[in-house]
C-alpha cells in the first residue's frame, strides 16, 4: 500500500532535522529539552499515521503525531497519546543562529527593523521575527514582530509599517499585550519583559495615551517614532506625550441647548415624531436619527437648512425632493425593527451600536439605576491633543462620580484598551473641569475620582481576550463587564455584571 504524500513529506522533513539540524533546540509543552540529539527521537510509519517516540529527560514518550506546522525559527510537533485526545501536546524545535534564518516572513520593515536593533541593542541575539497572523492567537500580519534577548532581558519589538491605517495604531498596544502574554504563557518569556513599540512619525500619540495606564510590574513598554524609510534611513526616537488639549484652539464642544428650531426641521420630525431624536453636533450641525440611523443633518446658524440620506448619500432639502425625504424615513422604520423581513438590508445592518446606544438611553433608570437619568449623554467628544474620540455613553453616578460606557455588538479584541483611551481623556477633561464649563452635568456635583468603565456587549460577543489584556492595566481600574442578552434588538436586558480585577495574573 503506498504512503500519502503528507505522511512522506513529515516523514522526510524529521530525517532533515536528524542530519541538518542535530543541535535544533527542542521545547515540550513550553519547557526546553535540550537538543533534538539529546531527546533521541524515533518515528515509523503504521498504517496512515505515523509513531512517535523520544526521552523528555530519564524516560521514553511514545505518542501519535496529529501534525506538523511551520512555527517562528523551526517546526512545531502535534502530538496525541490517544485517539481520545481532543487537544494535542506540542513539540517545537527551533534551529538556526543567524538572525536572517530565525525570520519567518522576511518584509520591507525587517532590513531597517534589524539595523536599528543593532545599534540600539549591540550584541543581543534575535529569537525570532515574524509578520503573520496567527489568528489562533488574535495576532495580526500587519505588524513586525520581533523577539531578542539582550545581556538576559527579553525584550519584544513590535513595528508598525508607515502605511498603516490609522486604525491599525489603536489596535497595536492590543496586539502587542496579547503576543506578550501568549509567550508567557507558554514560558517562553522570562519576567519581566519590555514592548517596544515602534510607529511611524506623528502618530505614536494614542500609544502613548494608552501605555499610560499599563501596570508595570505586569509589563513595561517603550513607544517610539520612525521616519518613512523610503525617503531616508531611518532614525527612531522615542515619542514624546501628546500635549494637552486647549480649547478653541484644538478642539469644540457641541452646544448643549438651547436648541435652535425652523420651520422646515419642525416639518421633517413631523414625519415620525416618536421615533426621530435629535443629536447636537458640535456648533455646525444637529444629526437626525431613527434607533441610531442618521437619516439627516440640520445645518445653518439658525437650522433652517437640511441634507439627507444613509451613509455617503447625501442631498439638500427641497419642496422638490420632500417626499424622497418621507420615503426614506418610511424605508428605515419599515426595516430598522427586531422583526424586519430583510436582516440584510442597510437600514437594518448599518450603525448597530448606535441601535444599542439608543435602546440604552431609553431605557438608563431600569438598567442602570446606579447612574442619574438627566446626565447620561452620547457620543461626547474627548480629546488626546488635536485628535477627536467620541464615548459612546458618558454618565455618573449619584456620588458623583464619571462612567465611561464603552459599546460593542460583535467580537472586537481592541474594547478594552478602546474604552481605556477614551477613558483617559474623560478623566483629563474631568480634572481640568471642562464639562461643567461647558454646561455638562448640570446640577451634579462631580468628583475627581477616576472614572469608572462599563464594557457592554452582547453575552457571546465578548471576544475570549478581553479578561487576558485587562490583566496587564492598572491595578486600582473599576472595570465592569455588562453581558446584555443576544437578541437586544427586542428590548436590552442585562443578563450579568462582573468586576474585572486588572492587574492580577492567574
Amino acid at each position: 500500500m503506498s504512503v500519502p504524500a503528507h505522511l512522506r513529506r513529515n516523514r522526510i522533513l524529521l530525517e532533515w532535522i536528524s542530519v541538518r539540524q542535530p543541535a535544533a533546540e527542542v521545547y515540550w509543552k513550553g519547557q526546553p529539552l535540550g537538543s533534538w540529539e539529546k531527546i533521541e527521537a524515533r518515528w515509523r510509519i503504521t498504517g496512515q499515521r505515523i509513531r512517535f517516540s523520544f526521552r523528555p529527560q530519564d524516560r521514553q514518550k511514545v505518542a501519535w503525531i496529529s501534525s506538523i506546522q511551520s512555527c517562528s525559527g523551526g517546526i512545531r510537533i502535534l502530538l496525541k497519546e490517544h485517539h481520545r485526545q481532543v487537544v494535542p501536546d506540542e513539540l517545537e524545535i527551533r534551529w538556526g543562529d543567524a538572525d536572517q534564518d530565525r525570520v519567518r516572513e522576511p518584509s520591507d520593515l525587517w532590513p531597517c527593523t534589524r539595523r536599528w536593533i543593532r545599534s540600539e541593542m549591540p550584541g543581543c541575539v534575535v529569537l525570532s521575527a515574524e509578520r503573520r497572523s496567527d489568528r489562533a492567537r488574535t495576532l495580526s500580519r500587519r505588524f513586525l514582530r520581533v523577539h531578542v534577548r539582550d545581556r538576559g532581558d527579553d525584550r519584544l519589538i513590535m513595528v508598525a509599517g508607515a502605511d498603516a491605517p490609522a486604525e491599525l495604531e489603536g489596535s497595536m498596544l492590543t496586539q502587542g499585550l496579547l503576543w506578550f502574554d501568549w509567550l508567557r504563557r507558554r514560558k517562553r518569556l522570562p519576567e519581566p519583559a519590555t514592548l517596544f513599540l515602534l510607529a511611524p512619525g506623528g502618530r505614536a500619540n494614542v500609544l502613548y495615551h494608552r501605555s499610560r495606564f499599563l501596570n508595570e510590574e505586569r509589563v513595561r513598554s517603550v513607544i517610539w517614532e520612525y521616519e518613512d524609510p523610503s525617503d531616508q534611513p531611518w532614525q527612531p526616537r522615542l515619542a514624546s506625550a501628546p500635549p494637552a488639549p486647549e480649547e478653541h484652539r484644538d478642539f469644540k464642544w457641541p452646544i448643549l441647548g438651547p436648541f435652535r428650531w425652523s420651520a422646515p426641521l419642525a416639518r421633517v420630525l413631523d414625519l415620525a415624531p416618536q421615533w426621530i431624536r435629535r443629536h447636537p453636533r458640535f456648533q455646525e450641525y444637529d444629526s437626525l436619527r431613527i434607533l441610531g440611523l442618521e437619516f439627516a443633518r440640520v445645518l445653518g446658524v439658525h437650522r433652517d437648512r437640511i441634507c439627507f440620506g444613509v451613509g455617503a448619500q447625501e442631498t439638500e432639502l427641497s419642496e422638490e425632493n420632500f417626499e424622497n425625504l418621507r420615503a426614506l424615513v418610511n424605508q428605515i422604520l419599515f426595516f430598522r425593527r427586531p422583526d424586519s423581513p430583510d436582516s440584510h438590508h442597510p437600514c437594518y445592518r448599518l450603525q448597530s451600536e448606535r441601535w444599542l446606544e439608543c435602546l440604552i438611553l431609553e431605557d438608563v433608570p431600569r438598567l442602570f439605576p446606579e447612574l442619574v437619568p438627566e446626565a447620561v449623554y452620547s457620543q461626547i467628544p474627548v480629546y488626546l491633543g488635536k485628535e477627536p474620540g467620541r464615548v459612546d455613553i458618558l454618565g455618573a453616578d449619584r456620588e458623583g462620580t464619571l462612567v465611561v460606557m464603552e459599546l460593542k455588538v460583535s467580537e472586537n479584541p481592541d474594547l478594552p484598551l478602546q474604552c481605556l483611551d477614551y477613558w483617559g481623556r474623560v478623566t483629563d477633561h474631568n480634572l481640568r473641569g471642562d464639562f461643567e464649563r461647558r454646561g455638562y452635568f448640570a446640577g451634579i456635583r462631580l468628583n475627581r475620582r477616576k472614572p469608572k468603565i462599563y464594557l457592554v456587549s452582547p453575552v457571546f460577543s465578548f471576544h475570549d481576550s478581553t479578561e487576558r489584556v485587562l490583566r496587564y492595566l492598572e491595578s486600582d481600574l473599576e472595570v465592569w463587564k455588562i453581558a446584555i442578552n443576544e437578541d437586544w434588538r427586542n428590548g436590552v436586558r442585562i443578563l450579568a455584571r462582573s468586576r474585572v480585577k486588572c492587574g492580577e495574573l492567574p
